[in-house]
């Protein structure tokens, strides 16, 4: 049998051990991750739902469910939910992704199930949920503002004005302004919020000292304008070369040089990347080597003790070490987000070589073939984190029909004229 259609029946095997009846569990083991996580579910459904519609798009509403039911009075969608007890987590509990995720996530089970009386019984904690994001932009300088380790990096020191999750960001806004459209309700500037998120990430994030003198005068002011003065850009003008792709987060006076993968290739799909920028990012991901021996690392180039960005938190349970975990290691998750980047920028060739890869390495196993593991070690390729995992999986089967149908569900569907 083909490698890639044996990985794909695989992976429906990992994902229907996964299902429960409140929604898809990060894992299929005890063992692992027994939770509905608000990001993991969401990403898993990207391809479950999709590729097998009848299998799992009931477990996929069950996650939106109970993740909506916990649901705090300020709006927060909570970390995760434990299927056996139907607690939330109190263990790193807060993360701005979850908010983000909850809100693409009923946009895309509204665009594959067409049920409009679902999306109008929920769009009152959609709306909740979009307040307590609105209240992360602490300055009002119009991008959110993230706690240092407040995504699904909960052991890097990402902080303040992180790419990725205001790429999501981005993206939810645009999701939110056409579920409101649906449902007749006021979007609340929903899509002029998103274009101004993506006219800030490129003037903030995205370094090009190439340009003359006049145009840095330009960006300098707008950035002063959108009351984004105190930031890199305009106080340390000359520390920074151009780069090939997204800075993974600016702070005051601070700004994180390496390339974040999963966020700069969310930037592709979602739009906020153009196609000269896209092209960039590609082929510096393929130069590095971002996809070897698997596809693909968390961020390239890794952290070593003693460099300003070292942690000594990135020791606990032995993880964030260099080429480990956040830390480079290789999340076959982001694989599948890098393979679809591929097909919306038509590097169809690529993009099949890259799946390719991405099958081998959910084969790989520490006790048995086809493991679907968490994570893989950046430089051995050996796996490592637990088996089973729900969004290797599933974001196997959406790069998979990305590949085969060259559509991106979804993110095609994001920004309508």
């Amino acid at each position: 049998m083909d490698l890639l259609i044996e990985a794909r029946e695989r992976a429906v095997e990992v994902l229907q051990r996964c299902s429960s009846p409140i929604g898809f569990k990060a894992s299929g083991l005890t063992r692992g991750y027994p939770h509905v996580w608000a990001r993991d579910s969401i990403i898993t459904a990207l391809g479950a739902a999709w590729a097998e519609p009848t299998l799992f798009l009931p477990p996929f509403r069950a996650s939106l469910d109970t993740l909506g039911a916990f649901q705090s009075p300020l709006g927060l969608i909570p970390l995760n939910v434990d299927v056996a007890s139907r607690t939330v987590s109190t263990e790193n509990a807060g993360a701005v992704d979850a908010n983000l995720w909850f809100i693409l996530g009923h946009y895309y089970y509204w665009l594959l199930s067409h049920d409009d009386a679902y999306l109008r019984d929920n769009f009152a904690r959609l709306q909740r949920a979009l307040v307590w994001l609105r209240y992360q932009d602490m300055n009002e300088c119009g991008l959110l503002e993230v706690p240092e380790a407040g995504d699904w990096m909960d052991l890097l020191s990402v902080r303040y004005n992180v790419l990725y999750d205001n790429v999501l960001y981005f993206a939810s806004l645009h999701a939110f302004a056409q579920m409101a459209a649906a449902c007749g309700a006021e979007a609340g500037g929903a899509r002029a919020g998103a274009d101004g998120v993506q006219e800030r990430l490129n003037l903030l994030l995205w370094v090009n000292r190439c340009w003359e003198p006049e145009l840095w005068a330009e960006q300098l002011a707008r950035l002063k304008a959108m009351r984004l003065e105190w930031y890199m850009l305009y106080h340390n003008v000359g520390t920074i070369s151009s780069r090939p792709f997204y800075l993974p987060w600016v702070a005051f006076r601070e700004f994180g040089d390496y390339c974040d993968v999963l966020g700069n290739t969310l930037a592709i799909l979602t739009g906020v990347a153009d196609s000269g920028r896209r092209e960039l990012i590609l082929r510096h991901l393929y130069q590095v080597g971002a996809g070897r021996p698997y596809p693909s690392k968390a961020i390239h180039p890794v952290i070593y003790p003693g460099q300003t960005e070292w942690r000594e938190y990135y020791r606990s349970r032995n993880l964030n070490l260099p080429h480990q975990y956040h830390n480079g290691g290789i999340w076959p998750f982001i694989g599948g987000f890098h393979v679809a980047a591929l097909v919306r920028q038509g590097w169809m060739d690529d993009a099949e070589h890259l799946l390719r890869d991405l099958a081998a390495a959910n084969q790989r196993g520490a006790y048995e073939p086809w493991e679907f593991n968490e994570w893989l070690h950046g430089e051995t390729g050996n796996p490592m984190g637990y088996p089973l995992q729900a969004w290797s999986a599933g974001m196997y089967l959406y790069a998979y029909e990305a590949l085969q149908q060259r559509r991106l569900p979804l993110f095609d569907d994001l920004i309508q004229p």
